[in-house]
């Protein structure tokens, strides 16, 4: 599946394909560690992650 989301670390627009509905992956602009959900909407929430701890919220309430 083709994914684009905007990117919580340096607020560009990124995309990339990927078969798994959570990806853990590193911003390559700014070298910040995210993770990113596709919900079954097909909606992408992307999160920074800090020490295995995903910081947004926005996609906790949903879990």
């Amino acid at each position: 599946m083709l994914v684009r989301f905007d990117c919580p670390s340096c607020g560009r627009s990124h995309s990339f394909d990927s078969p798994e509905t959570t990806v853990h992956l590193t911003c390559g602009a700014t070298g910040v560690p995210l993770r990113l959900r596709v919900t079954s909407s097909g909606e992408v929430k992307a999160s920074i992650v800090r020490e295995g701890q995903a910081v947004s919220t926005e996609d906790q309430a949903e879990e």
